[in-house]
């Protein structure tokens, strides 16, 4: 009952330190947007009128930022279980209350303007991760795996143009944790390098706009072992409303994933397959052209997974420098 009492208590504490870190971003993004009121008419006239920064709480690029432009973001990302797989019984059941799963992700993406058709960025990870059974418990904290890419733009918003469109492609380093771990210890990266193409779209009608993304991870060997490659689509609509005290925006659609079995010794491994279908909506708010607060969940429809996901709830404050 001691252990019982203990998990269910450490749970509320780790609900609760996650909900103090999304009021302190909100407070920061507070700070900032006073910060920025300050400025004068005249200035907040002429950066209202410039080019809108279109980006997601997924980071999809469409159009890209503006030669000599830099764009720093944090990201905060919470996912919620609710049900787990048993092998035996090859059934879905309840987490029973004796489990306490808790992931948190952080990340910081730095992207640059070389030109205005070329953009390069890096995205560094960190993984915060605590797993409790009445058997066994594993943690993983620290530095998951850094992304380096660079965006092409194939078609810009110039001349009033309706579509924009954009290929990216990612190159994920092993820099996380994978090997020689402890028994207790829960891995933060996958151990492999990975290759990944991305197509971004967007299309502008009367009221709102069209996004979309599709994309392939190629994941190298670790070892012995082959982590399954990953592909997925994005699809969303949005609306961004002008106020006075800044710019909001609406949006919702579909997200989905497929990721491949994975592999040991050429032979593939039981209950690794994982696929996902997730009902997304989210928005932003965006002061003098400066300063975004951006935020989504996605909530899960199906899903084949050990651990299934209920939903997530990611929050992201960019700063645009130049």
């Amino acid at each position: 009952m001691q252990a019982i009492t203990y998990l269910r208590i450490y749970q509320k504490e780790l609900i609760m330190n996650k909900y103090k870190i999304i009021v302190l971003t909100l407070f920061l993004i507070m700070g900032y947007g006073r910060l920025a009121k300050a400025q004068s008419a005249e200035q907040s006239s002429k950066q209202q009128d410039s080019t809108q920064l279109y980006q997601s709480a997924y980071n999809i690029r469409p159009v890209l930022l503006h030669k000599g432009q830099m764009l720093a973001s944090l990201q905060l990302r919470f996912p919620r279980f609710y049900k787990t797989y048993n092998p035996k019984e090859k059934a879905y059941g309840k987490i029973s209350d004796k489990i306490v799963l808790s992931e948190a992700y952080f990340s910081g993406y730095f992207t640059y303007g070389i030109s205005n058709k070329i953009n390069i960025y890096a995205m560094l990870p960190m993984v915060n991760i605590h797993h409790y059974t009445p058997m066994r418990f594993q943690t993983g904290i620290g530095f998951g795996d850094i992304e380096i890419g660079g965006n092409y733009q194939l078609l810009g918003l110039e001349n009033s143009s309706k579509n924009a469109l954009s290929v990216e492609m990612a190159f994920r380093l092993p820099t996380g944790k994978y090997k020689n771990l402890a028994a207790d210890a829960y891995p933060t990266g996958l151990g492999s390098f990975g290759f990944t193409p991305r197509i971004n779209g967007l299309h502008h009608f009367n009221k709102f706009d069209l996004w979309y993304s599709a994309y392939y991870e190629y994941r190298t060997d670790n070892g012995n072992k082959h982590n399954g490659d990953q592909t997925g689509l994005f699809v969303s609509l949005q609306k961004s409303y002008h106020t006075t005290l800044g710019e909001f925006g609406l949006e919702g659609g579909l997200e989905s994933y497929y990721n491949f079995t994975d592999k040991q010794n050429g032979k593939a491994l039981a209950n690794t397959e994982d696929y996902a279908a997730n009902l997304y909506v989210g928005g932003w708010y965006k002061y003098l052209d400066k300063f975004y607060l951006r935020f989504g969940v996605p909530y899960s429809i199906y899903q084949n997974s050990t651990w299934l996901t209920k939903y997530q709830v990611m929050v992201q404050f960019d700063y645009l420098i130049n």
